[in-house]
Protein backbone atom coordinates (compact mmCIF):
# COMPACT_ATOMS: atom_id res chain seq x y z
CA UNK A 1 0.00 0.00 0.00
CA UNK A 2 3.16 2.39 0.29
CA UNK A 3 6.44 2.78 -1.82
CA UNK A 4 9.36 1.13 -0.17
CA UNK A 5 12.10 3.14 1.25
CA UNK A 6 15.94 2.11 1.14
CA UNK A 7 17.58 1.38 4.75
CA UNK A 8 20.14 3.15 6.00
CA UNK A 9 23.52 1.22 6.74
CA UNK A 10 24.55 2.25 10.09
CA UNK A 11 27.56 1.25 11.54
CA UNK A 12 27.47 -0.21 15.10
CA UNK A 13 30.87 -0.30 17.79
CA UNK A 14 29.65 -2.15 21.04
CA UNK A 15 32.19 -4.76 22.79
CA UNK A 16 30.41 -7.36 24.41
CA UNK A 17 32.79 -7.03 27.32
CA UNK A 18 32.06 -7.25 30.92
CA UNK A 19 32.70 -3.14 31.24
CA UNK A 20 29.83 -2.25 28.75
CA UNK A 21 27.44 -5.76 30.06
CA UNK A 22 24.56 -2.47 30.79
CA UNK A 23 24.26 -2.28 26.75
CA UNK A 24 25.95 -4.76 24.83
CA UNK A 25 24.56 -8.19 27.11
CA UNK A 26 21.24 -9.62 27.43
CA UNK A 27 19.67 -11.75 30.26
CA UNK A 28 20.89 -14.63 31.39
CA UNK A 29 19.00 -15.73 34.20
CA UNK A 30 16.08 -13.66 34.57
CA UNK A 31 12.42 -13.05 34.29
CA UNK A 32 10.81 -11.57 30.88
CA UNK A 33 7.79 -10.33 30.98
CA UNK A 34 5.35 -11.01 27.94
CA UNK A 35 2.45 -8.19 28.13
CA UNK A 36 -1.21 -9.86 26.89
CA UNK A 37 -1.80 -6.80 25.19
CA UNK A 38 1.08 -7.92 23.10
CA UNK A 39 -0.08 -11.61 22.27
CA UNK A 40 -1.83 -12.92 20.08
CA UNK A 41 -5.74 -12.70 20.73
CA UNK A 42 -8.31 -14.59 19.72
CA UNK A 43 -12.26 -13.59 20.49
CA UNK A 44 -10.45 -10.74 22.91
CA UNK A 45 -10.29 -7.08 23.33
CA UNK A 46 -7.51 -5.08 24.90
CA UNK A 47 -8.72 -2.68 27.25
CA UNK A 48 -7.65 -0.29 30.05
CA UNK A 49 -10.98 0.45 31.84
CA UNK A 50 -10.26 -1.05 35.73
CA UNK A 51 -6.80 -0.14 37.55
CA UNK A 52 -3.66 -2.10 38.80
CA UNK A 53 -2.51 -3.34 35.11
CA UNK A 54 0.62 -3.57 33.49
CA UNK A 55 1.79 -1.98 30.48
CA UNK A 56 -0.60 -0.60 28.70
CA UNK A 57 -3.49 -2.29 29.16
CA UNK A 58 -4.97 -6.02 29.55
CA UNK A 59 -6.94 -8.61 27.73
CA UNK A 60 -10.70 -9.04 27.98
CA UNK A 61 -11.92 -12.19 26.36
CA UNK A 62 -15.73 -13.41 24.86
CA UNK A 63 -17.55 -14.72 27.33
CA UNK A 64 -17.42 -18.01 25.55
CA UNK A 65 -15.68 -21.08 25.65
CA UNK A 66 -12.83 -21.37 23.13
CA UNK A 67 -11.57 -17.14 23.22
CA UNK A 68 -7.31 -17.77 23.55
CA UNK A 69 -4.41 -15.70 24.41
CA UNK A 70 -1.30 -16.80 22.96
CA UNK A 71 2.35 -15.67 23.55
CA UNK A 72 5.56 -16.15 22.09
CA UNK A 73 8.32 -16.49 24.65
CA UNK A 74 11.67 -17.15 23.84
CA UNK A 75 13.85 -19.43 26.55
CA UNK A 76 18.14 -19.53 26.22
CA UNK A 77 17.90 -23.07 26.52
CA UNK A 78 15.47 -26.12 26.95
CA UNK A 79 15.01 -26.98 30.27
CA UNK A 80 12.29 -26.47 33.04
CA UNK A 81 10.83 -22.92 33.19
CA UNK A 82 8.09 -21.02 35.94
CA UNK A 83 5.01 -19.64 34.45
CA UNK A 84 3.26 -16.60 36.20
CA UNK A 85 0.13 -15.83 34.44
CA UNK A 86 -1.04 -12.52 36.04
CA UNK A 87 -5.17 -12.19 35.73
CA UNK A 88 -8.12 -10.58 37.38
CA UNK A 89 -11.14 -12.32 37.77
CA UNK A 90 -14.18 -10.33 39.33
CA UNK A 91 -17.05 -12.62 39.38
CA UNK A 92 -17.97 -14.38 42.29
CA UNK A 93 -16.70 -18.07 40.07
CA UNK A 94 -13.54 -19.21 38.68
CA UNK A 95 -12.93 -19.63 35.29
CA UNK A 96 -11.34 -22.30 33.65
CA UNK A 97 -9.11 -22.12 30.85
CA UNK A 98 -6.25 -25.00 29.38
CA UNK A 99 -2.78 -23.54 29.17
CA UNK A 100 -0.74 -24.93 26.21
CA UNK A 101 3.02 -25.04 25.56
CA UNK A 102 4.09 -25.54 21.94
CA UNK A 103 0.69 -26.92 21.20
CA UNK A 104 0.85 -29.62 23.91
CA UNK A 105 -1.81 -28.66 27.34
CA UNK A 106 0.16 -28.75 29.94
CA UNK A 107 -2.52 -27.39 32.85
CA UNK A 108 -5.92 -28.96 31.72
CA UNK A 109 -8.95 -27.31 32.91
CA UNK A 110 -7.11 -24.63 35.22
CA UNK A 111 -8.78 -22.81 37.86
CA UNK A 112 -8.69 -19.06 37.39
CA UNK A 113 -10.24 -18.54 40.68
CA UNK A 114 -11.95 -15.32 41.50
CA UNK A 115 -10.25 -12.07 43.11
CA UNK A 116 -11.58 -9.12 44.86
CA UNK A 117 -13.15 -7.11 41.67
CA UNK A 118 -11.73 -6.41 38.16
CA UNK A 119 -9.09 -4.05 39.64
CA UNK A 120 -7.52 -6.76 41.81
CA UNK A 121 -4.82 -8.85 40.22
CA UNK A 122 -3.43 -11.94 41.60
CA UNK A 123 -0.83 -14.70 39.95
CA UNK A 124 -1.55 -18.15 38.60
CA UNK A 125 2.02 -20.01 38.50
CA UNK A 126 3.37 -23.47 36.95
CA UNK A 127 6.35 -24.57 35.51
CA UNK A 128 6.34 -26.21 32.35
CA UNK A 129 9.35 -27.70 29.63
CA UNK A 130 10.26 -25.40 27.37
CA UNK A 131 12.31 -25.69 24.08
CA UNK A 132 15.52 -23.72 23.28
CA UNK A 133 14.29 -20.59 21.21
CA UNK A 134 10.78 -19.92 20.49
CA UNK A 135 7.86 -21.64 22.27
CA UNK A 136 4.18 -20.93 22.46
CA UNK A 137 2.39 -20.43 24.82
CA UNK A 138 -1.33 -20.44 24.54
CA UNK A 139 -4.37 -19.51 27.19
CA UNK A 140 -7.69 -21.12 26.35
CA UNK A 141 -10.86 -20.43 27.57
CA UNK A 142 -12.89 -23.75 28.68
CA UNK A 143 -15.75 -22.63 30.39
CA UNK A 144 -18.85 -20.23 29.24
CA UNK A 145 -17.38 -17.27 31.43
CA UNK A 146 -14.39 -16.88 28.60
CA UNK A 147 -10.59 -16.00 30.35
CA UNK A 148 -10.50 -13.83 33.17
CA UNK A 149 -8.83 -10.57 32.21
CA UNK A 150 -5.39 -11.39 31.49
CA UNK A 151 -2.08 -8.79 31.83
CA UNK A 152 0.68 -10.17 31.53
CA UNK A 153 2.63 -13.36 31.41
CA UNK A 154 6.59 -13.95 33.46
CA UNK A 155 9.04 -16.49 32.35
CA UNK A 156 11.35 -17.32 34.16
CA UNK A 157 14.27 -19.45 32.71
CA UNK A 158 17.40 -21.05 34.69
CA UNK A 159 20.65 -20.03 34.62
CA UNK A 160 22.70 -20.48 31.09
CA UNK A 161 26.58 -20.56 31.43
CA UNK A 162 27.31 -18.82 28.77
CA UNK A 163 27.98 -15.19 27.97
CA UNK A 164 25.60 -13.96 25.24
CA UNK A 165 26.88 -11.25 22.48
CA UNK A 166 24.02 -9.50 20.33
CA UNK A 167 24.97 -9.31 16.74
CA UNK A 168 23.27 -5.48 16.67
CA UNK A 169 25.94 -4.12 19.69
CA UNK A 170 28.90 -5.91 17.97
CA UNK A 171 31.15 -3.81 15.50
CA UNK A 172 29.18 -4.67 11.57
CA UNK A 173 31.18 -4.45 8.30
CA UNK A 174 28.61 -4.75 4.78
CA UNK A 175 25.89 -5.06 7.35
CA UNK A 176 23.16 -3.39 9.11
CA UNK A 177 20.89 -4.30 12.30
CA UNK A 178 17.34 -5.12 10.98
CA UNK A 179 13.94 -5.98 13.13
CA UNK A 180 11.77 -7.31 10.03
CA UNK A 181 12.16 -10.99 10.65
CA UNK A 182 10.12 -12.69 14.14
CA UNK A 183 11.96 -14.56 16.77
CA UNK A 184 15.05 -12.78 17.52
CA UNK A 185 16.44 -11.91 20.92
CA UNK A 186 17.70 -8.43 21.75
CA UNK A 187 16.43 -5.32 19.88
CA UNK A 188 17.15 -6.77 16.60
CA UNK A 189 18.99 -9.17 14.55
CA UNK A 190 22.22 -8.43 11.52
CA UNK A 191 21.64 -8.78 7.77
CA UNK A 192 24.52 -9.09 5.63
CA UNK A 193 24.39 -7.56 2.20
CA UNK A 194 24.66 -9.68 -0.63
CA UNK A 195 28.39 -10.04 -1.58
CA UNK A 196 31.85 -11.10 0.21
CA UNK A 197 33.19 -9.59 3.02
CA UNK A 198 30.44 -8.25 5.05
CA UNK A 199 31.52 -8.85 8.57
CA UNK A 200 30.43 -9.01 12.54
CA UNK A 201 33.02 -8.45 15.17
CA UNK A 202 32.68 -9.13 18.82
CA UNK A 203 35.54 -8.99 21.73
CA UNK A 204 34.83 -11.18 24.35
CA UNK A 205 36.12 -11.63 27.55
CA UNK A 206 36.28 -14.96 29.11
CA UNK A 207 37.63 -15.65 32.69
CA UNK A 208 40.20 -18.86 32.04
CA UNK A 209 42.00 -19.52 28.76
CA UNK A 210 41.29 -23.29 27.31
CA UNK A 211 38.21 -24.45 25.06
CA UNK A 212 35.26 -22.56 24.42
CA UNK A 213 32.50 -23.20 22.25
CA UNK A 214 31.35 -20.67 19.96
CA UNK A 215 27.13 -20.90 19.45
CA UNK A 216 25.88 -18.59 16.25
CA UNK A 217 22.55 -18.11 16.83
CA UNK A 218 21.35 -17.65 12.29
CA UNK A 219 18.26 -17.42 10.03
CA UNK A 220 18.56 -18.24 6.41
CA UNK A 221 15.59 -18.57 4.38
CA UNK A 222 17.05 -19.87 1.37
CA UNK A 223 17.68 -23.28 0.59
CA UNK A 224 21.55 -22.57 -0.02
CA UNK A 225 24.32 -22.99 2.63
CA UNK A 226 26.03 -19.78 3.33
CA UNK A 227 29.69 -20.18 4.51
CA UNK A 228 31.47 -17.55 6.77
CA UNK A 229 34.99 -17.64 7.80
CA UNK A 230 35.05 -17.58 11.58
CA UNK A 231 38.57 -15.67 13.01
CA UNK A 232 39.65 -15.92 16.78
CA UNK A 233 41.95 -13.80 17.10
CA UNK A 234 43.15 -14.08 13.58
CA UNK A 235 43.12 -17.75 13.54
CA UNK A 236 40.56 -18.87 10.81
CA UNK A 237 37.74 -21.53 11.33
CA UNK A 238 35.49 -22.80 8.03
CA UNK A 239 31.83 -22.94 9.29
CA UNK A 240 28.36 -23.98 6.72
CA UNK A 241 25.28 -22.29 7.69
CA UNK A 242 22.42 -24.38 5.56
CA UNK A 243 18.76 -23.29 5.09
CA UNK A 244 16.37 -23.60 8.43
CA UNK A 245 12.86 -23.24 5.93
CA UNK A 246 12.34 -19.49 6.71
CA UNK A 247 14.00 -15.97 7.72
CA UNK A 248 11.98 -16.37 10.96
CA UNK A 249 12.97 -20.05 11.91
CA UNK A 250 16.40 -19.72 13.90
CA UNK A 251 18.90 -22.20 14.27
CA UNK A 252 22.21 -22.71 15.86
CA UNK A 253 25.71 -23.13 14.48
CA UNK A 254 28.47 -24.41 16.28
CA UNK A 255 32.27 -24.41 16.50
CA UNK A 256 35.03 -25.30 19.45
CA UNK A 257 37.61 -22.74 19.73
CA UNK A 258 40.73 -21.86 21.70
CA UNK A 259 39.87 -18.85 23.62
CA UNK A 260 42.56 -16.59 25.68
CA UNK A 261 42.47 -15.27 29.07
CA UNK A 262 40.74 -11.51 28.95
CA UNK A 263 39.68 -10.14 25.53
CA UNK A 264 39.55 -12.36 22.64
CA UNK A 265 38.61 -11.09 18.94
CA UNK A 266 35.60 -13.21 17.03
CA UNK A 267 35.06 -12.08 13.58
CA UNK A 268 32.51 -13.95 11.40
CA UNK A 269 33.02 -12.73 7.82
CA UNK A 270 30.73 -13.74 4.50
CA UNK A 271 32.62 -15.60 1.90
CA UNK A 272 30.18 -16.04 -0.66
CA UNK A 273 28.32 -13.59 -3.42
CA UNK A 274 25.19 -14.71 -1.39
CA UNK A 275 26.30 -12.91 1.93
CA UNK A 276 25.75 -14.13 5.63
CA UNK A 277 23.22 -15.78 7.36
CA UNK A 278 20.80 -13.15 9.34
CA UNK A 279 22.83 -13.45 12.88
CA UNK A 280 20.97 -12.93 16.21
CA UNK A 281 23.70 -13.49 18.77
CA UNK A 282 26.89 -15.17 19.39
CA UNK A 283 26.76 -17.36 23.07
CA UNK A 284 30.40 -18.28 24.17
CA UNK A 285 30.25 -20.76 26.68
CA UNK A 286 33.10 -23.33 28.61
CA UNK A 287 34.37 -25.20 31.87
CA UNK A 288 35.76 -21.22 32.92
CA UNK A 289 33.23 -19.30 31.28
CA UNK A 290 32.04 -15.94 32.92
CA UNK A 291 29.65 -15.40 35.87
CA UNK A 292 26.59 -16.89 35.68
CA UNK A 293 24.95 -15.47 38.53
CA UNK A 294 22.47 -12.64 38.49
CA UNK A 295 22.40 -10.21 40.95
CA UNK A 296 19.27 -9.78 43.23
CA UNK A 297 15.89 -8.53 42.43
CA UNK A 298 15.51 -4.76 43.56
CA UNK A 299 13.44 -4.57 46.41
CA UNK A 300 11.24 -1.28 47.83
CA UNK A 301 10.70 0.70 44.32
CA UNK A 302 8.85 3.71 45.20
CA UNK A 303 7.68 7.11 43.17
CA UNK A 304 9.97 9.94 44.43
CA UNK A 305 8.85 13.07 42.50
CA UNK A 306 6.25 13.80 39.41
CA UNK A 307 6.31 16.82 37.47
CA UNK A 308 4.36 17.69 34.09
CA UNK A 309 6.73 15.22 31.95
CA UNK A 310 8.22 13.25 34.31
CA UNK A 311 8.49 10.30 37.18
CA UNK A 312 11.78 9.90 39.38
CA UNK A 313 11.78 6.62 40.78
CA UNK A 314 13.76 5.05 43.93
CA UNK A 315 14.52 1.73 45.08
CA UNK A 316 16.75 -0.21 47.48
CA UNK A 317 20.15 -1.75 45.62
CA UNK A 318 20.73 -5.18 44.87
CA UNK A 319 23.51 -7.65 45.65
CA UNK A 320 25.63 -9.78 43.51
CA UNK A 321 28.37 -12.85 43.89
CA UNK A 322 30.87 -10.04 42.35
CA UNK A 323 28.97 -6.60 41.81
CA UNK A 324 25.94 -4.67 40.74
CA UNK A 325 26.93 -2.48 37.61
CA UNK A 326 23.63 -0.92 36.81
CA UNK A 327 19.54 -1.22 36.71
CA UNK A 328 17.45 -0.83 34.03
CA UNK A 329 13.95 0.43 34.35
CA UNK A 330 11.02 -1.22 32.30
CA UNK A 331 7.75 0.04 31.11
CA UNK A 332 6.41 -3.51 30.03
CA UNK A 333 8.81 -5.18 27.91
CA UNK A 334 10.64 -1.92 26.85
CA UNK A 335 13.36 -0.17 28.23
CA UNK A 336 12.67 3.22 29.20
CA UNK A 337 15.87 4.25 31.54
CA UNK A 338 19.05 2.76 32.48
CA UNK A 339 21.06 4.03 35.76
CA UNK A 340 24.39 2.89 37.33
CA UNK A 341 22.49 3.85 40.83
CA UNK A 342 19.01 3.24 42.21
CA UNK A 343 17.57 6.10 41.08
CA UNK A 344 16.26 6.62 37.58
CA UNK A 345 13.97 9.75 36.07
CA UNK A 346 11.53 8.98 33.18
CA UNK A 347 11.30 12.18 31.29
CA UNK A 348 8.83 12.85 27.90
CA UNK A 349 5.93 11.32 29.43
CA UNK A 350 2.45 13.37 28.66
CA UNK A 351 0.96 15.26 31.30
CA UNK A 352 -1.52 13.55 33.39
CA UNK A 353 -0.71 10.29 32.33
CA UNK A 354 -0.25 7.65 34.09
CA UNK A 355 2.73 4.84 34.01
CA UNK A 356 3.64 1.13 35.64
CA UNK A 357 7.67 0.40 36.04
CA UNK A 358 9.83 -2.69 37.32
CA UNK A 359 13.47 -2.35 37.86
CA UNK A 360 16.13 -5.17 37.28
CA UNK A 361 19.75 -5.02 37.87
CA UNK A 362 22.50 -5.99 36.23
CA UNK A 363 26.40 -7.42 36.97
CA UNK A 364 29.63 -7.09 34.98
CA UNK A 365 29.43 -10.35 32.91
CA UNK A 366 25.43 -9.17 32.04
CA UNK A 367 23.44 -11.17 34.11
CA UNK A 368 20.02 -9.65 34.60
CA UNK A 369 18.07 -10.23 37.75
CA UNK A 370 14.37 -11.24 37.57
CA UNK A 371 12.09 -8.07 37.87
CA UNK A 372 11.50 -5.27 40.72
CA UNK A 373 7.65 -5.56 42.08
CA UNK A 374 5.24 -2.84 39.94
CA UNK A 375 5.54 0.95 40.87
CA UNK A 376 2.96 2.88 39.21
CA UNK A 377 2.98 7.05 39.19
CA UNK A 378 0.97 9.87 37.35
CA UNK A 379 2.67 12.78 36.05
CA UNK A 380 1.09 16.07 36.74
CA UNK A 381 -1.25 18.39 35.24
CA UNK A 382 -2.66 17.74 32.16
CA UNK A 383 -6.60 16.87 31.10
CA UNK A 384 -7.86 14.30 28.79
CA UNK A 385 -8.81 16.74 26.71
CA UNK A 386 -11.99 17.36 24.22
CA UNK A 387 -14.43 14.50 24.49
CA UNK A 388 -15.61 12.85 21.89
CA UNK A 389 -19.06 14.77 21.57
CA UNK A 390 -17.04 17.91 21.68
CA UNK A 391 -14.93 17.10 18.89
CA UNK A 392 -18.40 15.33 16.70
CA UNK A 393 -20.24 18.55 17.32
CA UNK A 394 -17.60 20.58 15.09
CA UNK A 395 -17.90 18.04 12.33
CA UNK A 396 -21.49 17.91 11.37
CA UNK A 397 -21.52 19.99 8.22
CA UNK A 398 -19.45 19.10 5.50
CA UNK A 399 -17.06 21.84 3.45
CA UNK A 400 -15.92 19.62 0.88
CA UNK A 401 -12.40 19.88 -0.61
CA UNK A 402 -11.75 16.41 -2.05
CA UNK A 403 -12.74 16.63 -5.67
CA UNK A 404 -14.85 13.84 -5.62
CA UNK A 405 -15.10 11.39 -2.79
CA UNK A 406 -13.37 7.79 -1.97
CA UNK A 407 -14.22 4.25 -1.72
CA UNK A 408 -14.29 2.05 1.75
CA UNK A 409 -12.97 -0.77 0.42
CA UNK A 410 -11.52 -2.02 -2.92
CA UNK A 411 -14.74 -4.21 -3.39
CA UNK A 412 -17.73 -1.50 -2.73
CA UNK A 413 -19.48 -0.04 -5.95
CA UNK A 414 -19.65 3.36 -4.66
CA UNK A 415 -17.47 6.68 -3.30
CA UNK A 416 -19.06 7.64 -0.48
CA UNK A 417 -16.63 9.37 1.57
CA UNK A 418 -15.50 13.12 0.90
CA UNK A 419 -12.60 15.08 2.64
CA UNK A 420 -14.33 18.13 4.26
CA UNK A 421 -12.45 21.43 6.04
CA UNK A 422 -12.91 23.21 8.66
CA UNK A 423 -10.18 25.89 10.51
CA UNK A 424 -6.85 23.70 11.51
CA UNK A 425 -8.28 20.45 10.20
CA UNK A 426 -9.42 18.30 7.77
CA UNK A 427 -12.13 15.49 8.32
CA UNK A 428 -13.94 12.79 6.79
CA UNK A 429 -16.27 9.73 8.10
CA UNK A 430 -16.34 6.21 7.60
CA UNK A 431 -14.78 2.97 7.89
CA UNK A 432 -11.41 1.45 9.50
CA UNK A 433 -9.52 -1.06 7.71
CA UNK A 434 -6.89 -2.46 9.82
CA UNK A 435 -3.07 -1.56 8.98
CA UNK A 436 -0.66 -4.25 9.82
CA UNK A 437 2.88 -3.04 7.79
CA UNK A 438 6.01 -2.73 9.08
CA UNK A 439 7.82 -4.30 11.96
CA UNK A 440 6.52 -8.32 11.63
CA UNK A 441 5.33 -9.02 15.16
CA UNK A 442 3.40 -11.55 16.57
CA UNK A 443 -0.03 -9.85 15.79
CA UNK A 444 1.52 -8.35 12.00
CA UNK A 445 2.89 -10.96 9.45
CA UNK A 446 2.64 -12.70 6.62
CA UNK A 447 0.44 -15.56 8.25
CA UNK A 448 -1.74 -13.00 10.21
CA UNK A 449 -2.05 -9.90 7.29
CA UNK A 450 -2.62 -11.38 3.24
CA UNK A 451 -1.19 -8.09 2.20
CA UNK A 452 1.44 -7.62 4.70
CA UNK A 453 4.40 -5.44 3.42
CA UNK A 454 7.20 -5.17 5.73
CA UNK A 455 7.22 -1.50 5.89
CA UNK A 456 5.98 1.98 6.17
CA UNK A 457 5.69 5.14 4.33
CA UNK A 458 6.44 6.76 7.10
CA UNK A 459 9.53 6.05 9.43
CA UNK A 460 10.73 6.13 13.21
CA UNK A 461 13.44 8.39 14.27
CA UNK A 462 15.82 5.81 13.51
CA UNK A 463 14.52 5.03 9.78
CA UNK A 464 12.94 1.76 10.29
CA UNK A 465 9.40 0.83 9.82
CA UNK A 466 7.07 1.88 11.54
CA UNK A 467 5.22 -0.60 14.52
CA UNK A 468 1.43 -1.18 13.44
CA UNK A 469 1.28 -3.47 16.81
CA UNK A 470 2.53 -1.37 19.04
CA UNK A 471 2.23 2.13 17.62
CA UNK A 472 -1.09 3.74 17.29
CA UNK A 473 -0.68 5.68 13.67
CA UNK A 474 -3.47 6.06 10.96
CA UNK A 475 -3.38 5.87 7.36
CA UNK A 476 -4.03 8.40 4.35
CA UNK A 477 -4.45 8.04 0.93
CA UNK A 478 -1.73 8.36 -1.54
CA UNK A 479 -1.97 11.91 -3.57
CA UNK A 480 -4.27 11.48 -6.65
CA UNK A 481 -6.79 13.69 -8.56
CA UNK A 482 -9.39 13.49 -6.05
CA UNK A 483 -6.92 14.87 -3.21
CA UNK A 484 -3.26 15.44 -1.72
CA UNK A 485 -2.75 15.53 1.41
CA UNK A 486 0.14 17.34 0.76
CA UNK A 487 -1.17 20.76 -0.21
CA UNK A 488 -2.53 20.72 3.23
CA UNK A 489 0.82 20.52 5.05
CA UNK A 490 -0.26 17.06 6.50
CA UNK A 491 2.97 14.90 6.42
CA UNK A 492 4.35 11.83 8.35
CA UNK A 493 4.00 12.87 12.45
CA UNK A 494 0.76 14.53 12.03
CA UNK A 495 -1.41 14.43 14.67
CA UNK A 496 -4.70 12.83 13.64
CA UNK A 497 -7.59 12.63 16.63
CA UNK A 498 -9.64 9.21 15.76
CA UNK A 499 -13.01 9.32 17.12
CA UNK A 500 -15.44 5.86 17.45
CA UNK A 501 -18.16 4.95 19.97
CA UNK A 502 -17.66 7.68 22.17
CA UNK A 503 -13.72 7.31 22.60
CA UNK A 504 -11.21 9.67 21.22
CA UNK A 505 -7.61 7.92 20.25
CA UNK A 506 -4.66 10.61 19.38
CA UNK A 507 -2.62 8.63 16.71
CA UNK A 508 0.02 10.34 13.89
CA UNK A 509 -0.04 10.14 10.37
CA UNK A 510 2.00 6.86 9.76
CA UNK A 511 1.32 5.58 6.21
CA UNK A 512 -0.03 6.03 3.06
CA UNK A 513 -2.62 3.72 0.85
CA UNK A 514 -4.50 3.17 -2.39
CA UNK A 515 -5.27 6.93 -4.13
CA UNK A 516 -9.14 5.88 -4.19
CA UNK A 517 -9.76 4.46 -0.56
CA UNK A 518 -9.95 5.93 2.56
CA UNK A 519 -10.42 5.13 6.46
CA UNK A 520 -7.48 2.61 7.77
CA UNK A 521 -5.11 2.79 10.54
CA UNK A 522 -2.90 0.59 12.74
CA UNK A 523 -3.68 -2.39 14.68
CA UNK A 524 -2.62 -0.70 17.96
CA UNK A 525 -5.47 1.75 17.28
CA UNK A 526 -8.02 -0.03 16.58
CA UNK A 527 -7.44 -2.01 19.57
CA UNK A 528 -7.23 1.16 21.56
CA UNK A 529 -10.31 2.30 20.59
CA UNK A 530 -11.94 -1.36 21.12
CA UNK A 531 -12.46 -2.20 17.82
CA UNK A 532 -10.99 -5.86 16.69
CA UNK A 533 -7.60 -5.41 15.23
CA UNK A 534 -7.31 -8.39 13.39
CA UNK A 535 -6.17 -7.69 10.12
CA UNK A 536 -7.88 -10.33 8.19
CA UNK A 537 -11.30 -9.88 10.06
CA UNK A 538 -10.92 -7.04 12.15
CA UNK A 539 -11.92 -3.50 11.63
CA UNK A 540 -15.78 -1.75 11.25
CA UNK A 541 -17.98 -0.84 8.69
CA UNK A 542 -18.84 2.46 9.69
CA UNK A 543 -19.10 4.97 12.85
CA UNK A 544 -15.24 6.30 12.45
CA UNK A 545 -14.28 9.96 12.15
CA UNK A 546 -11.07 11.01 11.68
CA UNK A 547 -9.81 14.64 12.20
CA UNK A 548 -6.33 15.55 10.82
CA UNK A 549 -5.03 18.85 12.38
CA UNK A 550 -3.61 21.05 9.81
CA UNK A 551 -1.13 24.27 10.07
CA UNK A 552 2.26 24.71 12.13
CA UNK A 553 2.81 23.00 15.07
CA UNK A 554 0.41 19.92 14.48
CA UNK A 555 3.28 17.27 13.60
CA UNK A 556 5.34 15.28 16.48
CA UNK A 557 9.05 15.59 16.62
CA UNK A 558 9.40 11.98 17.61
CA UNK A 559 6.69 9.65 15.32
CA UNK A 560 7.61 6.83 17.46
CA UNK A 561 6.56 8.52 20.72
CA UNK A 562 2.66 7.99 21.24
CA UNK A 563 2.82 9.96 24.58
CA UNK A 564 4.02 13.17 22.25
CA UNK A 565 0.73 12.87 19.84
CA UNK A 566 -1.17 12.32 22.78
CA UNK A 567 -0.37 15.57 24.54
CA UNK A 568 0.05 17.68 21.61
CA UNK A 569 -3.19 16.38 20.32
CA UNK A 570 -4.97 17.43 23.21
CA UNK A 571 -3.75 20.97 22.80
CA UNK A 572 -4.40 20.72 19.22
CA UNK A 573 -8.00 19.41 19.75
CA UNK A 574 -8.80 22.25 22.26
CA UNK A 575 -7.78 24.81 19.54
CA UNK A 576 -10.09 22.82 17.47
CA UNK A 577 -13.08 23.43 19.55
CA UNK A 578 -12.21 27.22 20.03
CA UNK A 579 -12.32 28.44 16.59
CA UNK A 580 -14.58 26.52 15.34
Amino acid sequence: MHLPRLRTVIPFAAACLAVSALVALPAQAATVRYEAENATNAQGVVEANHLGFSGSGFVNSANAAGPYTEWTVNAPAAGTATLAIRYANGTGAARTADVAVNGTVVSAGRSFGPTANWDTWTTSTLTAALQAGDNKIRVTATSSGGNPNLDYLDITTADVPASECQAEAATLSQAAVATNHTGYTGSGFVDYVNAVGGSIEWSVNVAEAGSHTLTFRYANGTTVTRPMDVAVNGVTTGMSFPGTGSWDTWADGRVTVNLNAGVNTVRATATSSDGGPNVDRLSVSGPAGPDGQPPTVPTNPQVTGVSATSISLTWTDSTDNVSVTGYRVYEGTSVVATSPTAAATIAGLAAGSTHTYTITALDAAGNESGHSAAVTGTTSGGTSGPTADQLLAKVTTCSQISNGKYKTDSDVSTATVAVCDKTGAVFWKGDMDIDCDGVRTTQCNENTDCCFLPDTFCHTTSDTPLNAAQLPYMVVPSPSSIWDYRTKGIGCGTVVAVVYNGQVAYTVMGDTGPSGIIGEASYRTAADLGINPDPSNGGTDSGVTYIVFTGTGTKVSTIESHSQAVTLGRTLAQRFIDTN
